[in-house]
């Protein structure tokens, strides 16, 4: 499968017709976020359920959080929104889930005016099915001069 987002706020997930024949993809979902869109992230994690992060460098929608989490529902068969980060409130350039080597906890990297670390621990099910995260912060990054950007090797990057 192939995640993009857009400017338009939309979450776009393709997945290709023919796995030897890479030509053909085909939309599969799109997942509205309400806010334009710069960056995304899959989350490497084969023991947990699907989950992609999304990133908004809109400098117009800082109330609703720059970073949107969203899981898959097997049962549902759709994307839903688990988590905000509300604490988040620059624009974000860059967002990257790191390998999960074992943890039984995820951590995101988030480049906006600074580089941040965002624990993302799974404490169960809601009764609506989706995974209820505990969130923390172990790690933010500001000795920068500038604004961090776009190149990921040096940014955002596990």
């Amino acid at each position: 499968m192939i995640a993009t987002c857009s400017a338009d706020g939309i979450v776009r997930i393709y997945e290709a017709i023919d796995v030897m024949n890479l030509s053909q993809w085909s939309l599969t979902h799109e997942i509205p976020c309400k806010t334009a869109c710069s960056s995304i992230s899959w989350n490497p994690s084969r023991m947990h359920p699907a989950m992609i992060a999304v990133g908004s460098d809109d400098t117009a929608v800082s109330t609703i959080g720059q970073v949107q989490v969203f899981e898959y529902s097997d049962s549902q068969r759709k994307w839903n929104r688990i988590e905000r980060l509300t604490t988040i409130s620059e624009p974000v350039h860059d967002v990257s889930f790191a390998p999960i080597m074992g943890r039984s906890y995820h951590l995101l990297a988030v480049a906006s005016k600074d580089v941040r670390i965002v624990s993302l621990t799974p404490t169960g099910h809601e009764q609506s099915g989706h995974t209820k995260l505990e969130l923390r912060q172990p790690a933010q990054f500001d000795e920068h001069t500038t604004q961090v950007s776009r190149p990921v090797t040096c940014c955002c990057q596990w």
